[in-house]
Formats: structure tokens, sequence, C-alpha cells
């Protein structure tokens, strides 16, 4: 009997050898390719494989962003393999891994192989304090672990027909050893009998014990499952991408930084007007330009409310936005000799035409085709219903030629503005008149509303007319009162404030007109109705709740451009104020109440006299009626995009003379237009402008000159690459 405890021994032996032993080499992983990318994620070297360790290396930028790969796990073993989904969590704060079968079922078959879809994601924000020159590095080991013992669950939900075929009948086997059902049964039997016979016969305590533990650890073995890790190691670089506006303010922390801080008040927000606390100009010559939305634009400043203006500046070519670029096609707008040829933009509209409220244009077929239209004849009881619309002057709707129409000129004709297609400089969308007219202060505005005319009489011969500095109005009449002065004729400048005539004897008349200047034998004046007087018709033009009722020529060509090549990026614009300021410096002859007819100009707040700089640099917009933006009823904006105001021209480049600097934002070789009204002389009215040179300049409002839109990006928007220079501008996607 002595021996039989030492054969009972030997028996437990192969057993727990056999137990000790997985074939793990026949799991293996052939391939994984990637399946999908969502955001931005970049590899920055595609996924290896080693054995049975996966390295990724990958590049982040915002939250969500996620990379899926297709990994496939080949089984060659006798064994079902069950894939722990849980095992590969990671304790990271910002990177999710998930894992999903194409069967919904965890388990890998013996001699088969399953398509795993392992997908990584950038899930929550990473803090600015753990960022390294705007990056963060990422790196996290984990396992994928697979066993043999574990009952199979099911990695998503559980369908008809995955319970249909997950319910097969499995042959019972000892997952280490592959010994059938009855082997194992027999090997339970003779353990057990060894165990019980050892304790009963073997005299020595300490023997027993470990006899004991030796079979355990033969039982545990014997259901030991064996294990295969897929290792996996992820370099994940998240690169926080900078904010447009950050970076800009970023570089006024320089030494000697081009960004210059704005110290006044601004009015960055409807009816807000506040001292600026995060208003900064970019003067960076090199270091301005920005790719959006397939166009270059140019940085102006910053806002209040966090954004970032910007002014159009052509079409990009190599994705660089130099100032040596030649022209491209754009909306043109007819050059008129305005010295010798005022009244070549009037035309004969007495035919019935089609009208639109706006168009669209095919560059490449040179052609226009209008929008909203309807059919019409131009006469005294029409037209107030198609100032600002524009026709082709044919039924059809489509042409090369197309008409913007501005101003009543007569009851059959009227003062348009004239476009084709046609070159134009690099840094404008084309040019375009401000207004088809400028006889009226009205058309110093981006929207207008009632005209006033202005006329002219030459006053010298025989007749007597009398003149007055005041008049009242009762029963549909006029009556000329205060001072009055009869008058043959008003040569040598000597109205002075008698701005009232009815052009008779009498002084009584149911039209008065409005002399704002004489000069010789010359009165320049403006005809008043219904009770209207001088100080009236001011406010009719300049300051009235509905001032803004028709597109001026220039605003209408922006939102038919924005329309076209910009509406699908509006998500990405604030609503910014742009200031049409009609605020006037000095009123000389329109001044009613003392005003000299002698004084010939009529001085808007950017005149620009030298007395008046600082308060042509200051950004506030005192009038709600000048305060053009989306949100605001009485000065609103068909879509978030307008034209440079003066003061932002005057804060960039504030020299009025030859020596302007040479600052390639304001110098593009030819004139555009800005936002603000200038003056009224007595002919008309002129808006400011900037020359060739980079110098503040003026022209008579129907003069075409060039038209660069500014827009106003969000202050969340990102730059994802680029320097800012010109030859590798800032690129917003």
């Amino acid at each position: 009997m002595k021996y039989i405890k030492y054969f009972l021994v030997l028996l437990l032996i192969p057993f727990i050898v056999l137990a000790e032993e997985c074939d793990i080499s026949k799991i293996t992983i052939p391939s994984i390719e990637q399946k999908s990318i969502e955001g931005n994620t970049v590899e920055i070297n595609e996924p290896r494989i080693q054995d049975k360790d996966i390295n990724f290396n990958l590049k982040m930028f915002e939250v969500g962003d996620s990379i899926s790969y297709d990994m496939t796990i080949k089984n060659d073993s006798e064994e079902d393999y069950m894939i722990d989904e849980d095992s590969f969590k990671t304790d990271s704060e910002y990177i999710e891994y998930s894992l999903k079968t194409n069967d919904n079922s965890n388990t890998v078959k013996s001699q088969s192989t399953k398509t795993v879809t392992l997908t990584v994601t950038y899930k929550k924000e990473v803090e600015d304090s753990l960022l390294t020159n705007y990056i963060y590095d990422a790196t996290n080991n984990l396992k994928i672990s697979m066993n043999t013992k574990d009952k199979p669950k099911e990695l998503d939900v559980i369908t008809t027909d995955n319970i249909k075929e997950s319910k097969d009948p499995v042959e019972i086997k000892n997952p280490v050893t592959s010994i059938n059902s009855i082997k194992l049964i027999i090997t339970i039997i003779l353990s057990c009998i060894a165990i019980i016979y050892l304790m009963i016969h073997n005299k020595r305590k300490y023997s027993k014990y470990l006899i004991i533990l030796l079979s355990l650890l033969m039982i545990s073995k014997v259901y030991a499952a064996c294990k295969a890790d897929i290792d996996i190691e992820s370099s994940i670089e998240i690169e926080k991408k900078p904010k447009l506006v950050d970076t800009i303010l970023g570089l006024s922390n320089q030494e000697n930084a081009c960004i210059v801080k704005y110290e006044g008040d601004v009015t960055d927000k409807v009816g807000e007007t506040v001292e600026a606390a995060n208003v900064y100009f970019d003067k960076c010559v090199d270091n301005r330009n920005v790719i959006f939305g397939g166009f270059c634009w140019q940085v102006i400043r910053t806002t209040e409310t966090g954004g970032t203006k910007m002014i159009y500046n052509g079409e990009p070519v190599d994705g660089k936005c130099e100032s040596t670029r030649d022209e491209h096609l754009g909306i043109v707008g007819k050059p008129i000799n305005y010295l010798n040829d005022v009244e070549a933009n009037e035309v004969d509209l007495s035919e019935e035409y089609l009208y639109g409220t706006t168009f669209t244009y095919d560059k490449e077929n040179a052609t226009f085709t209008l929008i909203d239209t309807n059919l019409d004849t131009w006469s005294d009881s029409t037209y107030e219903n198609l100032i600002s619309k524009y026709t082709c002057m044919n039924t059809t709707g489509t042409c090369t030629k197309l008409y913007n129409v501005n101003a009543y000129a007569s009851n059959t004709t009227a003062i348009t503005a004239e476009y084709t297609i046609g070159n134009t400089n690099y840094a404008q969308i084309g040019t375009s008149p401000f207004n088809g007219s400028d006889g009226s202060l009205s058309k110093g505005g981006y929207m207008f509303n009632k005209a006033y005319n202005y006329n002219v009489k030459i006053i010298y011969g025989t007749t007597y007319y009398k003149y007055g500095s005041s008049v009242t109005y009762n029963d549909g009449k006029y009556t000329l009162t205060g001072n009055t002065y009869n008058l043959k004729n008003i040569a040598g400048n000597i109205l002075k404030d008698y701005h009232y005539t009815c052009w008779n004897s009498t002084g009584e008349c149911t039209n008065v007109a409005y002399i704002y200047f004489n000069y010789s034998s010359e009165a320049y004046y403006i005809l008043l109705s219904d009770g209207k007087n001088g100080s009236d018709a001011v406010t009719d033009m300049l300051f009235s709740d509905d001032v803004n009722k028709y597109d001026s020529s220039i605003k209408g060509i922006i939102d038919a451009w924005y329309t076209k090549e910009l509406s699908s990026y509006t998500n990405y614009l604030e609503d910014a104020v742009y200031c049409n300021s009609r605020n006037i410096d000095d009123a000389g002859g329109w001044n009613p109440n003392g005003g000299s007819t002698s004084q010939t100009i009529l001085k808007f707040k950017n005149y620009g006299s030298i007395s008046n700089l600082v308060s042509a640099r200051i950004l506030a917009c005192s009038n709600i009626t000048d305060q053009f933006a989306v949100s605001n009823s009485k000065a609103k904006l068909k879509y978030p995009v307008a034209l440079m105001q003066e003061e932002e021209r005057y804060n960039l480049s504030p020299k009025t003379t030859l020596d302007s600097p040479n600052l390639v934002l304001v110098k593009t070789n030819t004139e555009w237009w800005v936002l603000s009204p200038r003056s009224f002389n007595e002919m008309g009215l002129y808006n400011n402008s900037v020359n060739e040179k980079g110098i503040k300049s003026n022209y008579s409002s129907f003069y075409p000159n060039g038209t660069r839109p500014v827009i106003s990006l969000k202050s969340n928007i990102k730059i994802s690459s680029g320097t800012g220079s010109e030859t590798n501008p800032w690129i917003i996607e």
C-alpha cells in the first residue's frame, strides 16, 4: 500500500503539466485597416502590428474627433475564445476606446476569423493648463483580453437571429487540455480518490496538507482558461487649434507689437456704445492674411464682442494671398465721365420690362439672371416700387448688361447703375457706384429712402423774387416769414440766411424752394411740399426712423455676391455692427437757423478736416439708424456683410498725405469705397474712399470704385494652419 500514494501523486503530474499548456500563438492579428474618420483626426503613422501588439499614432483637434479601424482576429486553435469587452477600458479622461464586432457576439470560434471595429474618440476638452504650445500628448497602454473560459457575452443588442445562432449545442470540453467530457469525468474521479486516500493513509500532517494543496492546484488548473492579450499602445497628440481672435490678441504682447490697442468708445453691438477693452487693430503687414470660404481676407481689428473683422482681399492662387496676383473676373460698374457727362447713367424705362429684387451671375458666360421678378413699366405712379430693383431692360430676365434702378429722373427715365462681368483688381469683387445718383443728401446712405434732389436756378435779370428766413404752412399753402428780402438778382452772394423762396414776389406758394447755396447768379435748392421745412428735409434724408428703405447700389452688389459665394458660411459670422455714420459736423447752408447760403459744403463727421481728426477715429456710432446689422430692425442687413468704416481705415492708416504708411490692406493700387459719406457740395454728395496709394480720398457717389466686402468672424473660430503671411495664410476650415 505504501507505493499506492506515490503512484497517485505521479498520476496527478501529467494533468498539472497539461493544464499549463496554452498555445496562444494560434491567436493572431492578420490585418487592421482604417474604416472611417469623424472630424479632423489625422494618422501621423499607420497602425503597426507586431505579433499581437498594435501601435496607433494619431492627431486630433476637436472634441468628437474619432477614428475607427476594422481589426481581424484569427483563431487557429481548437478552442473558442471570448473577447472580454471590459478589458480594454482606459482611465484617460480625454480619450475613449470602444469595441464592436461584426456579428454582435464576442466569441471568436475555433478555426475562424472575426472582424472587430475598434474606435478611438476624443471625448473631453483638454484643459488649457495641460497644453504645451497648444499641444497635449496622450499615451495609453491597454489590452484586449481573450480567454477560453468565460461564457460568451453580447457586445451589442441581441436580435432574434443572434439568439438562434448562439444557442447551437457546444461540446463540453476542458478548455485547457481539450480532454473530452468522458476523460474529464474519469480525471475528476481519480483526483477525488487520490485526495481521499492520501488524507486517510498519510500520517504526516504537513505532507497531508501539501498533497491537498497540490490536488486543489491541479483541480483549478484543470478549469483554468487560456488567455490571449492584444496589447495596444496609442500615442495621441491633441492639438487645440488656436482661436483667430486669441492669436491676434497674443501678438499684441510681443515687443514692438504691430497689434495696437484701440482707446475710445465703440459700438459693436446694436444700441450699446461702451468704452473698448478688447479692440485691437492689426497693422502687421506680414501677419494678417486669412483664407476663409475660398477667398483671401485681411484682418482689420478685433471687436468688443469677441469677433474678428476682415476685409475681402481676392481669390487665392496656389493657397497664397500675395499682393502680386493678377486681375480676376468680377461684377464691374460702368465707368462714368463724372465731370462732363453727369447724365450718362440715366436710362429710358418707359417700356414694359422685367424687374427683379436681386440677381445671380455666371462669370464664365458673363451673364446675369434676375430673381423674384415682375413685369412693370416706369411711371410717376409705379417708380417708388421699382427703386433699388434690377432690370435687364428686356422681358426674359437674362442679360450681359444689368441695370440697378437708383433714383427718379422723370416720368419715363430713371438714374441707374450699370454692370457687366469683366476684369477687376485682385483685391475686389468688382467695382460699383456707391449709389447710382449723387443728387441728394440721402445717397450717402448704405440704405436710403426719401430723396430731395437738388435743382439749380439762374437768377440774373429784371424779375423780383421774394426771399425769407423762415416759412409757415397753412391750408396747403406756404408763406414766407421772418426776415424777408426782395431781390432782382442774387449776384454777389448776398442771400446769406434767406433760404426760402416761392420764386415769386408775393411769398406764397404750394411748393417752396429751400436754397442751401448760392454763388454769383446760381441758386442751388431743393423743393419742399406738404408743410416740410429745411430741417424736416434733412431729417427725412439722414435721420428718420424709416430712412433705410431702399438698398444702395453697392449694397445690392455685395448682397448678391454674398448669396452666391459665401452664404453657406453664415454660421461662422457674428452679427457685427457696420457704422454708416451720417452725423453732420458742419451743416453750412443746410442749417435754416443761421446757416449761410454762402457756405459751399455740408461736412459729415468723416469729412476729415484737421480739427475733426480726433472724432474721426472714434468707433462710436451714435444713431441707431446708422448701426447696420442683421439684428437691427431700423438698419437691417440681409446678411452679416457690409463695408469698412472710415473710422477703421483711419485707425489703420491715419495720415492723409502722400507719406501714408505702405499698409498692404489699404494699398491695393486702385480706388475703393469705405462706408461713410464725406460731404455735400452745391452739386451733389461725395463718399469717402481709399486711393491707389492707401490714402483717404473721396468721389461722387455715382462714380464706380472698388468693392471690398467686410465680415466679422465669431469669437470661437479657430485656425487650422498657417502663420498669417501672404504666402502662408491662416486657414479657417
